[in-house]
């Protein structure tokens, strides 16, 4: 197996298991559930669905982007695999790869959006006494794997483009 097979099978499983990383944390975790009883635009908890560029408001995106990581990892070990990948495969791997990235960047930017907004929200309820502080809101790291990951798959992709050997074509 070549580098660019390994590296793009690798991105796409870190991708998969990047999409199940808890989204959030927050000391004010556990104010949620009183703070949604006394105000509903506060969420009941830091779910999937709290912090979500990929699951709210833009459920296509998952969608899409897992989609790509099974493409791209499909195509990384379809046969021969004891050559360098082909150069349609690897031109799609690289095309998945791109798209993982730029749904990484933009669900990324997404969830540290509405990790603002929830601070906001925290620092609203504090300066009105509901809380006691206005708590922090930070993403999980899952969102920057799915950047890192949506890059080794680009990569694993663009390696035997670049490969000048005839098994590249």
């Amino acid at each position: 197996m070549h580098m660019g097979r390994i590296l793009t099978v690798i991105g796409s499983v870190i991708a998969v298991v990047a999409m199940f990383i808890k989204k959030a944390s927050s000391e004010g975790e556990v104010a949620l559930a009183q703070l949604s009883q006394a105000n509903p635009a506060f969420p009941a908890d830091l779910d999937e669905n709290t912090i979500t560029a990929l699951y709210n408001d833009t459920n296509w995106a998952a969608i899409v982007f897992g989609i790509a990581a099974i493409v791209a990892a499909v195509v990384a070990i379809l046969p021969p695999i004891k050559d360098a990948m082909k150069r349609p495969y690897a031109i799609t791997a690289t095309v998945m790869g791109v798209i993982m990235l730029l749904v990484g960047i933009f669900a990324t930017l997404g969830a540290m959006g509405d990790a603002s907004d929830l601070q906001d929200a925290f620092n609203q309820a504090a300066a009105a006494g509901a809380i006691p502080i206005a708590f922090t809101v930070s993403i999980g790291y899952g969102w920057f794997i799915l950047i890192f990951a949506g890059a080794l798959v680009t990569i694993g992709g663009i390696i035997p483009l670049m490969s000048k050997s005839d098994s590249a074509s």
